[in-house]
């Protein structure tokens, strides 16, 4: 009966805080509107991909084919060590990747995928506008005043889950002759 009993309690209290859980996830977020470009919009909000657009009309109006940053990519990944990246963008196509350490980054070793597609200002557009970073449970971006581009950017895919979180810094921005 001791046992009966436990495994219900058990079994109830496990109830209780799947409930907790559940109400708490969907409780509303901020739904900020009309934000300038330096303040961080904040998702889930209705308005993510309109700002994102608009920031991208800012990028694509300047016309920018030729530029350099340095990337910074936190994560749960490889080369957290060797961060930030310095990209070389030439008429819209990276020509140079220089790790922390000033060693060249293969730009075709697939052990550097997880940043790849951050390495051009119009693939960080892209990439944003992805389901699986437009459904993220928080996501906060950052956008440059001046370019548009997205200048930080803070994912939490599954806000319960553990290792999922991502962080993107573009600093340094220069445009290149």
């Amino acid at each position: 009966m001791r046992t009966t009993t436990y495994m219900i309690s058990t079994v109830l209290a496990l109830v209780m805080m799947s409930a907790c859980a559940r109400s708490s996830a969907s409780q509303p977020t901020s739904t900020a509107t009309n934000i300038p470009p330096t303040v961080a919009v904040t998702t889930p909000t209705p308005d993510i991909g309109a700002e994102l657009a608009r920031q991208e009309a800012t990028w694509q109006a300047l016309n920018i084919r030729n530029y350099r940053y340095q990337l910074m990519v936190g994560c749960f990944c490889p080369m957290n060590a060797t961060m930030p990246i310095t990209v070389e963008v030439r008429d819209g196509a990276v020509v140079s990747l220089i790790d922390a350490n000033g060693a060249t980054v293969a730009q075709g070793d697939p052990g550097n995928g997880f940043f790849t597609q951050y390495t051009t200002i119009p693939g960080i557009y892209a990439t944003l506008a992805t389901p699986e970073f437009r459904d993220a449970d928080k996501l906060t971006v950052t956008y440059d005043p001046t370019y548009g581009f997205p200048s930080e950017v803070s994912a939490d895919f599954i806000e319960m889950a553990v290792d999922d979180e991502l962080y993107l810094s573009v600093s340094g921005f220069t445009p290149l002759e």
